[in-house]
């Protein structure tokens, strides 16, 4: 009969770990999922308070910093500075595999539209005189910048030269 009692202790016991593990799993991974959550909010709002201090011109074609007061100039490149700054990190967690890839493909998708615009590749070409940047992120930077370029001086489907 002790026999019987001791097994069915055991059989408690092996479930009362196998219960506790399992809640631990649950709360470790939904902790994990929670700071991932906060982790890529805050990075939202960094980029939102950024663009939002970009004047409406920024976004066109044939903008220069030259057409703008010097106080507007200097704010711009400021942001364009701390753009660029969330971009590098960006890139640098990435790489250390402390983001995911869909995320990463998603933020590469943004840095690399922006570098297709004529404000942010002038504004890199300015700010690189004076700013130090790791060397990968630069490496893609200027990557995304001549992709870009090159993908601008190709014709569309379809385009026949004249």
């Amino acid at each position: 009969m002790t026999g019987d009692v001791s097994d069915i202790a055991a059989v408690v016991s092996i479930i009362g770990v196998f219960i506790t593990a399992l809640a631990l799993w649950f709360t470790v991974r939904s902790f994990k999922n929670q700071l991932q959550l906060s982790f890529f909010a805050d990075y939202t709002k960094r980029y939102q308070e950024i663009t939002l201090n970009f004047p409406e011109s920024i976004n066109e074609k044939d903008f220069s910093f030259d057409d703008l007061s010097p106080e507007v100039r200097d704010k711009t490149l400021r942001y364009m500075r701390a753009y660029f700054d969330l971009c590098s990190e960006e890139y640098f967690l990435w790489r250390k595999k402390h983001i995911d890839d869909e995320t990463w493909s998603e933020w590469k998708t943004g840095i690399e539209f922006a570098f297709s615009k004529t404000a942010f590749v002038k504004a890199w070409e300015i700010l690189r005189l004076d700013t130090i940047y790791y060397g990968k992120f630069v490496e893609f930077a200027n990557s995304s910048i001549l992709k870009s370029h090159n993908n601008q001086l190709q014709p569309t489907a379809g385009a026949t030269a004249e």
